[in-house]
């Protein structure tokens, strides 16, 4: 969480952060004097294992009507920089985009297992065609989200209570900042690259 509140602080583009924790952040915060708002309580709705982020986040907006645009970075994607906060920061300002989501170049051939099909039956399907599967210069324009920046415009968390929707920009980051905790394994790679930088 200090990662992601020091890029954000030094960006100069937030007229206001709030940290969103069910717990662990305040002794982070007490050393952050410029933080302006902080749930250190959030909500019991908000803090299950399968709490979704999207109706936090407009859980916040509700209560901050005067912001018009909103910013999420998730602490598990802690290596943005705060030149990627600004840029990302100035694609979403545009009237160009509705929101903006960090991803970085991914050409994998995914499949998910499980989905729900034709006729409501369940099977796994892919990114792809399997029967025009694509050569890897051929898929120089995938991408997955990284989970680091994440910019909604107000009217859309309004209208669809999500972090993206409308005319979505795609803020491309290249993979040895697009690095997401999810596991010990991960902190462990994390903390590899910072080290090399």
């Amino acid at each position: 969480m200090e990662w992601s509140i020091d890029v954000a602080q030094k960006s100069n583009v937030f007229s206001k952060i709030i940290v969103s924790s069910d717990g662990g952040a305040r002794n982070i915060v007490l050393r952050e004097g410029d933080i302006d708002v902080l749930d250190n309580g959030r909500a019991k709705q908000f803090s299950t294992d399968d709490a979704r982020l999207d109706p936090l986040l407009w859980h916040y907006a509700e209560q901050y009507p005067d912001i018009e645009l909103w910013c999420l970075l998730q602490p598990t994607s802690p290596l943005r920089t705060v030149g990627d906060i600004r840029a990302a920061h100035k694609m979403a300002k545009s009237a160009k985009y509705d929101s903006v989501v960090s991803v970085t170049p991914d050409p994998c051939m995914c499949w998910v297992d499980n989905a729900i099909g034709v006729k409501g039956k369940d099977h796994p399907i892919s990114t792809y065609h399997p029967h025009k599967r694509p050569n890897r210069q051929d898929r120089q324009d995938w991408y997955k989200e990284n989970g680091a920046i994440y910019f909604t415009k107000r009217y859309v968390l309004e209208h669809t209570r999500c972090r993206l929707g409308g005319s979505v920009g795609l803020y491309v980051m290249p993979k040895e900042r697009s690095f997401e905790i999810d596991d010990p394994l991960d902190w462990i790679v994390a903390e590899s690259i910072t080290r090399v930088k």
